[in-house]
């Protein structure tokens, strides 16, 4: 900005005395380049005390910037005043060198320490928004986190309690049902570290889910899948499908007498998981898987899933991730 800026705003400065013929062009060019390093090192100086001294109010910024570059310019000309082939300043300066930097310093040096200000605002500004983001980010990554971490227990928890219940009534299912629940535990281990997932491995993984299901509740259940091949690369967040089919053996009553049937089905970048109410457990009230997806996608998608809870049926329509 300072190596732009100062030959620019020199060029500005001293142009009008060579416009106006009271120079040559060698003593405009000499004019013009002290005029630029003068400009160059009331840049420096802000720069300098505005990084060193961000304490300092305006007003010693402005004067401690004013002298130093007025004790440059003077230097500059005890200089060079006893070379007589430099040429001289141009006589108008000449007569007022002593007058002419003093004023000219204070109006570069009070629109510099302008534009210099306005520039670390910005910055800062920027500074803090990326901050922002990133400290959003990180939370959000961490409230991702949180929920995966909730999720883990609670099947786990409800996949023990069907354990339970199969040892009393049917120990040879129970012993067929700990050998998938390994395998199906085995997987979701590895699919936990994962934030979003294929559609073709979600199928798969809920597939191995319905399969466990089968085993306490044999043909209680039954179950449609209508997914185009065309989408399986499409990605769901993780255990967002199982969430929802879970849901369904979780908050509802069915038997072999009286059956529930539920569907899987896809439109575009839809899934849409619906089945007929049988007859709702009235002593679950709450899903919690439910609730951690709902969350989960307004997290990664920032959208919600459309839930639709009719008297006779219930389903809730997610978005699909396209590749």
């Amino acid at each position: 900005m300072a190596a732009i800026t100062s030959p620019i705003i020199s060029l500005y400065g001293s142009s009008p005395f060579y416009i106006f013929e009271k120079v040559n062009f060698l003593e405009f060019l000499t004019f013009n380049f002290g005029l630029t390093l003068s400009i160059f090192i009331i840049w420096l100086t802000q720069i300098y005390t505005l990084e060193k001294y961000p304490h300092w109010s305006h007003f010693w910024r402005f004067v401690v910037t004013y002298i130093i570059n007025l004790l440059f310019r003077l230097t500059l000309f005890l200089i060079t005043s006893p070379f007589e082939f430099l040429p001289k300043p141009p006589p108008t300066i000449e007569e007022n060198y002593f007058i002419y930097p003093i004023f000219t310093s204070f109006a570069v040096n009070a629109v510099i320490m302008v534009i210099a200000d306005s520039i670390v605002k910005s910055f800062k500004k920027n500074e803090a928004e990326q901050l922002v983001k990133e400290l959003k980010f990180q939370n959000s990554e961490a409230q991702k986190q949180i929920l995966m971490q909730q999720l883990q227990p609670h099947f786990l928890f409800n996949s023990l309690s069907v354990l339970k219940s199969l040892i009393k009534e049917n120990p040879d299912d129970a012993e067929d049902y700990t050998i998938k629940l390994s395998e199906f535990l085995r997987y979701s281990v590895e699919a936990h570290k994962q934030e979003i997932i294929s559609l073709e491995k979600e199928l798969a993984f809920v597939k191995d889910y319905i399969e466990l299901q089968k085993v306490r509740f044999d043909n209680a259940f039954s179950y449609e899948l209508n997914i185009p091949k065309e989408i399986f690369e499409y990605k769901v967040p993780v255990f967002a499908l199982q969430t929802l089919v879970e849901n369904i053996f979780k908050h509802n009553y069915f038997t072999e007498k009286n059956p529930i049937h539920f569907s899987i089905t896809a439109q575009d970048d839809i899934l849409t998981v619906f089945n007929k109410k049988v007859s709702v457990k009235l002593t679950e009230k709450t899903s919690t898987g439910l609730e951690n997806l709902k969350k989960r996608y307004e997290l990664i998608l920032g959208k919600s899933i459309e839930i639709v809870d009719n008297e006779d049926s219930f389903s809730v329509s997610i978005y699909l991730i396209k590749p």
